[in-house]
């Protein structure tokens, strides 16, 4: 077994000289980031700042609503019967699409599918 490397420190110098090669006409990132062993996403980050642009911010997590349904459209003769609680509620779950399309679901579909199917009317 072998230790983890240290964390580089980088000189001020350092930074502006391999920022400068990057913006060299036919240069890239990638071949700058190959050639020195840095980490390319912070040469884009040096880069960033050398455009006096603020780092960027995560946004926290969102918590989404979230509505249960308590009755639902009757199904059809051909339809499996929805799943219902003990107090005879049918169960349903109900994804709001960003583009505001709403899809009404029982609880054993396929997760893959809805997603498929989620990016499909997303579009």
């Amino acid at each position: 077994m072998t230790r983890p490397e240290a964390r580089r420190v980088y000189t001020a110098e350092e930074k502006v000289r391999l920022v400068a090669e990057t913006l060299q006409p036919g240069e890239t990132v990638q071949g700058v980031s190959r050639r020195h062993g840095v980490c390319a996403s912070l040469l884009h980050r040096w880069r960033r700042a050398a455009r006096g642009e603020a780092a960027r911010q995560r946004r926290p997590p969102q918590l989404l609503p979230v509505r249960l349904m308590t009755a639902g459209p009757e199904p059809s003769p051909a339809a499996p019967p929805m799943p219902v609680t003990s107090a005879g509620a049918v169960v349903l779950i109900e994804l709001v699409l960003r583009n505001g399309r709403v899809l009404r679901l029982a609880p054993e579909v396929d997760a893959a599918a809805v997603a498929r199917l989620a990016a499909a009317l997303e579009a």
